[in-house]
Formats: C-alpha cells, structure tokens, sequence
C-alpha cells in the first residue's frame, strides 16, 4: 500500500513539475499550455487578456514549479530514509551479481524487451524481483534527483552570482533530461506486453499472480521460499 500511494504521488508530482518545467525551458514554445491560465486572471491584475496572459501564466507556472519542487524532494526523502531504515530497498540487488553477468543480463533484457528475443533460461531462471536494468535505471533517477533538487534548491534558497545561477540551471536542465529518461524507459517498460500485470497490480490491489511472479522473479520467489516469509515493499 505504502509503495503504491508514493508511486502515485510521485506521478502527480513529477506531472506537473514536468509541465511546469518545459514551459520555463521554453516560454515561447510552450506558451499554449499556460495561455489558458493566464487568460482569465490577466484582466484581474490589469493586463491586457491577449499580451498579458502568457506574463500571467508563466508567472503561475513558475509558483508552482518553486512549490511542488521541495514538497516533491521531502516526499523522496522521507519515503527514502523510510525504506532505508526499514531494510526494504531491494531494487539493487542485482548490482551484487558480477559485472560480467549484469552486463549478460542486461543485453538479454534489452534484446527481449525490444526485439522480442526470447531470455537464455539461465539469465530467466536468476531473474530478481528486480532485473539489472531496474537498477541501472535507477542509478539514472538518483543521479538525477541529486543536480535537480541541489541546483533547484541553490537557485531558490541561494544568493547566486549571474555566472553561478546559470550554472545551476545547466546542472538542473541536464537533471531534467536525465528524469526523463529514466520516464520514458520506465513507461516503455511497464506498457510492455510482458508486465502488464505489474502495471494492473500498481493501479488496483498490488497482487500479481502467482505464475507471473514465478516466471519472472523466480530467484525472488526462492528466496521468498527460502526465507518462509515475505520482504517488504
């Protein structure tokens, strides 16, 4: 339950943060998503409705950016010193595997998720609750929380020099496309024929069956077996 209400709050987030983001990127690009919030509050601060909306929505965008930006990195936080301390982190595991063998796997995965080649059984039969591209994904996302949320917190909470504060928005724009990355391979994932059933467990009861998981975690079912109980999430 824990893991499926961050999950949620984290696409909220990420959502508008995404939205709010590319449109401070760009204004000039992405002006047509904000000109219908500008719209109607330009002529209340005495702006014309057609020249002062963009003005008006960017500044409203830009409030929600600064806002949902550390109220996101708390969530992170907690939820990580969380998972942390309760020993619940299992998304590296594969990382104890040798490299040779990660490497293996991981050009197994993207052969099978890309081209529908079929898994070798040995690298099926060792699949984690996790595989290595989970964790190398991840590796991406961390490092990209990291120069979003430092940059973004020095450009709010900071005194910065011009020179300094464009180096701060190089350091958040490059964490930007980093966290998109890691989106784009993590939808890429979930909306593939193979997971399918993670993706219905996430948004209903957080059960997958059985055989699934039997299929395509079998080293986490044995150790499951092996342990006569269940990790947490």
């Amino acid at each position: 339950m824990g893991a499926r209400i961050s999950h949620t709050l984290n696409l909220v987030f990420f959502t508008l943060l995404v939205l709010t983001g590319i449109v401070l990127l760009s204004i000039e690009t992405f002006a047509w998503i904000i000109y219908p919030i500008g719209a109607p509050l330009a002529p209340l601060l005495g702006l014309s409705q057609d020249t002062g909306a963009i003005t008006v929505g960017a500044q409203v965008a830009r409030a929600i950016h600064r806002f949902i930006g550390p109220l996101w990195g708390a969530l992170l936080i907690t939820y990580g010193v969380y998972l942390v301390a309760a020993r619940k982190i299992r998304v590296f595991d594969p990382l104890r595997k040798p490299i040779k063998q990660q490497i293996r796997e991981a050009v197994a995965l993207t052969n099978h998720y890309a081209f529908g080649k079929p898994l070798p059984e040995d690298i099926e039969e060792n699949l984690d609750r996790h595989n290595v591209l989970v964790s190398y994904l991840t590796i991406v996302l961390v490092i990209a929380f990291i120069m979003v949320g430092g940059s973004g917190a020095a450009i709010i909470y900071l005194n910065l020099t011009p020179d300094q504060h464009r180096i701060m928005l190089l350091i958040h724009d490059i964490g930007f496309y980093l966290s998109v990355l890691f989106t784009l391979a993590h939808i890429f994932a979930v909306i593939h024929p193979t997971n399918i059933p993670l993706l219905k467990a996430m948004f209903t009861n957080g059960m997958i069956p059985i055989e699934w998981a039997e299929k395509h975690m079998p080293l986490y079912i044995r150790k499951i077996l092996g342990r006569k109980e269940i990790p947490g999430e």
